[in-house]
């Protein structure tokens, strides 16, 4: 529980001044009137969330009386992978995204909320996670939705074998399957992989990225989604595996084989396969800025 008088005191602390009478009265009725869940994040943290937003002036009492405190608290608990925060902000993300359908498909729609999700909750590189950028200044919504329009943006200003949901990028003349494959086969193998791909579904997708991409392991994973451990560890299994099987059924059907012939093919270089689909994962969704 989150008292508003110890927010109010860390708020204070924070910017070394005291509130005159007006703004702390306006200021913790407010704080009253927010969600008591969300445990990860408690008074110290959610003052110094708010603190860090304003800057002692003499406009501070006008800065603080203009911030979303509640949008603010939901960015700070998702960060805080809080499960409740998490789940509201999964429950935001479908009419968000379809406020877009003028542009983007439902199923495109759904892929962007997958993509959304990851940079608003994923550091990149250097570059913090989105919704630690999120000021606090206006609806959390409109800030998700500029997000989303400039994935949208990019994706489609992308020429087709370089956009980030057909993981196009696929593996160099110097691995496995340019060794294996004689050169006629090369392009069914890129066609199979690009097919498979697109039978995964969105979270299928986004936990590859997580995982391949971004080298998140299990246990940071599964904050992230409010899920168990184990749950996590099933989901991404099953995403890999039907990676794979799609990729062998494609390639057996492309290249005429049956399942034995495929296996056979591949049988001796069963490292190499792997190896080559998670490289391609890895260079087809490098970090958009």
């Amino acid at each position: 529980m989150r008292d508003p008088d110890q927010v109010l005191a860390a708020i204070q602390a924070h910017l070394g001044v005291e509130l005159d009478e007006t703004a702390r009265a306006t200021l913790r009725s407010r704080l009253d009137a927010l969600s008591s869940g969300f445990e990860a994040i408690d008074a110290p943290a959610h003052g110094h969330a708010i603190a860090s937003r304003v800057s002692a002036g003499p406009r501070l009492g006008a800065e603080l009386t203009a911030l979303h405190l509640e949008d603010l608290l939901l960015a700070q608990a998702c960060l805080a992978r809080d499960p409740e925060a998490l789940k509201r902000l999964d429950e935001r993300l479908p009419a968000i995204m379809s406020a877009l359908r003028r542009r983007a498909t439902a199923i495109e729609q759904d892929e962007l909320a997958q993509q959304v999700r990851i940079r608003l909750l994923v550091p990149s590189g250097s570059a913090p996670a989105k919704l630690a950028l999120y000021a606090g200044r206006g609806p959390l919504k409109g800030f998700i939705r500029v997000l989303a329009l400039n994935l949208l943006n990019r994706s489609q200003a992308a020429p087709p074998d370089a956009s980030d949901g057909a993981l196009a990028a696929l593996p160099d003349r110097e691995n496995f399957e340019s060794e294996v494959l004689r050169a006629d086969q090369q392009s069914q193998f890129r066609e199979a992989f690009r097919c498979a791909v697109k039978l995964l579904t969105a979270r299928q997708r986004a936990l590859l990225r997580l995982n391949l991409l971004d080298g998140l392991s299990i246990d940071d994973i599964a904050p992230l989604y409010g899920a168990h451990r184990s749950s996590a560890a099933r989901w991404l299994a099953e995403a890999k595996e039907a990676l794979d099987m799609q990729t062998r059924k494609l390639l057996a059907e492309l290249l005429k084989l049956n399942a034995d012939e495929v296996e056979r093919l591949l049988a001796a270089t069963q490292s190499g396969f792997q190896l080559s689909l998670g490289r391609a994962l890895r260079e087809s969704l490098a970090p958009q800025s």
